[in-house]
């Protein structure tokens, strides 16, 4: 049984122990003794939950498909290309978490080795490259949104490159 598994069983559990709270806090209207254990189920009901639904939301974090996801998002932004350190520090992940996400995307080809200046780079290949307004005489580039086809510049067709 895994661990994601044994989490959504607290949840369960938990749910339960809220609806017996609610339960004695029905039944504390005759006898108001029992609002002391309408409280306490409902409070190990809530902590059950609260933390079974914290675990799953940091498991499913820390799946190797969706740092893969967040590390391409951050290669997307560089052009391509990231480093471990970079990639630890903004999504806050250990070393070993990274070596696992990072055999996982060299083993699915989502991401390539590089060594630049003795330092291991990944390059990211689904990162695509931009894609630019370019004059076909002076050479300015223009972004795609702008629905140039002629250069302000000097006159010449803008052609997207």
């Amino acid at each position: 049984m895994s661990k994601k598994t044994i989490y959504y069983i607290m949840t369960a559990a938990g749910a339960g122990f809220i609806l017996l709270g609610l339960l004695f806090l029905i039944a504390s209207m005759a006898n108001p003794a029992r609002m002391n254990i309408a409280m306490v189920s409902g409070f190990i009901g809530a902590a059950l939950m609260y933390f079974s639904f914290a675990a799953i939301a940091h498991i499913n974090y820390n799946s190797p498909d969706n740092l893969a996801a967040l590390i391409l998002k951050i290669a997307r932004k560089n052009n391509g290309y990231f480093t471990a350190a970079e990639a630890m520090a903004r999504l806050n992940i250990t070393a070993e978490k990274f070596d696992e996400v990072i055999d996982y995307m060299l083993r699915g080809r989502m991401a390539s080795e590089e060594t630049r200046d003795g330092n291991i780079v990944y390059k990211t290949d689904s990162a695509g490259s931009p894609v630019k307004r370019k004059c076909e005489f002076c050479g300015s580039e223009f972004n795609v949104r702008d629905s140039l086809t002629s250069c302000p510049s000097c006159g010449g067709n803008v052609k997207m490159k």
